[in-house]
């Protein structure tokens, strides 16, 4: 039910005669306020001209909880969510992201979703992806410790998959990002998101983290992928991985590193991209690469086995007569 707060009940305490002298201050304050929406246990708060974006929110945070309970049940908190009017409205809670280019943020830890009305958005941007994309992190929040344990690349990826984001525009982008070598190294992800430096960057970790999550889940399954996250709660991810997947967190990064060809291929493939001279010239550009990688890897080699064998030696090596330096009484047993 869609409400104006506070209206309807202050008008009933007023005499009539006193009525008409304030409506139109209660209708500034009832705009300046926000109206809501409320349908447990969600609070859509919003501009009474986005009454409809709020009804539709609700049919969609109502129809996604109804689909992500199962495996990650929201518990009694409400959820509120927040629909930005005005950028202004957008910037002052989306914090450092809103230079960036996100349409949606949440904070888990006072159960809040913020999102631009779609008229803000770029035209054909999938605002219930948006929304389903936020409660996802929420309830990651209430069934994990996503602070201490649950990686923010997972989480991400977690919310974009149970989303339906970007699929194919995120395998697009993960098979340029290996011809040209921007892959992104394991231990450097989280930190694309926690300080992301530049609208590339920032969607490269996404792509990345919604195809590593992909990965583990058709990797795992679907029971054992959701134990390990669920077991998140209580355990590192990579202990969890190891006690409910049984893979080990360095396995799982090299099978996932290996299996980027193959992704990059089926990407240009069903793209119809792969025998364009764009194409080819990543191809090539990554071929040049790989090999001017062997080639150091090789020569690193071959030093390190040259300093091996010149780093040990026998005394005979080192003089001519090994038992001229002994001298009169040396005894081998002293």
């Amino acid at each position: 039910m869609c409400i104006l707060p506070g209206l309807c009940g202050m008008m009933q305490r007023m005499g009539r005669n006193r009525i008409v002298a304030t409506i139109g201050l209660l209708l500034l304050c009832a705009t300046a306020m926000g109206a809501e929406c409320v349908s447990a246990p969600f609070r859509v708060v919003h501009h009474p001209k986005d009454v409809t974006c709020a009804q539709r929110s609700l049919d969609v945070l109502t129809a996604a909880l109804a689909e992500f309970g199962g495996r990650l049940p929201a518990g009694e908190d409400a959820i509120e969510v927040r629909i930005a009017h005005t950028m202004t409205e957008f910037l002052q809670q989306a914090g450092h992201f809103s230079m960036l280019a996100v349409a949606g943020v949440a904070r888990p830890e006072e159960s809040v979703i913020v999102v631009k009305a779609p008229h803000l958005r770029k035209l054909n941007e999938d605002y219930a992806g948006t929304l389903r994309h936020e409660l996802v992190h929420i309830l990651l929040y209430r069934n994990t410790e996503t602070h201490r344990n649950l990686p923010r690349w997972l989480n991400e990826g977690i919310a974009m998959m149970l989303a339906n984001e970007h699929r194919w525009n995120s395998m697009f982008r993960v098979a340029r990002m290996f011809f040209q070598n921007r892959i992104i190294d394991y231990q450097n992800l989280d930190n694309a998101f926690l300080a992301p430096g530049n609208e590339m960057a920032f969607g490269d970790a996404y792509a990345q983290a919604l195809s590593m999550t992909r990965y583990l889940y058709d990797s795992l399954g679907e029971e054992r992928f959701w134990e390990v996250i669920r077991g998140c709660r209580f355990h590192s991810f990579s202990k969890a991985l190891l006690l409910y997947g049984g893979v080990e967190l360095t396995d799982y990064w090299n099978l996932y590193h290996h299996s980027l060809w193959r992704i990059a291929l089926i990407a240009m493939l069903s793209s119809g991209t792969l025998f364009t001279p764009g194409a080819l010239l990543l191809i090539l550009a990554y071929w040049r690469k790989r090999r001017s990688n062997k080639r150091i890897l090789q020569r690193w080699a071959l030093e390190e086995a040259a300093g091996r064998e010149t780093a040990y030696f026998s005394w005979d090596d080192v003089v001519e007569d090994p038992e001229a330096w002994k001298g009169d009484g040396y005894d081998p047993e002293e």
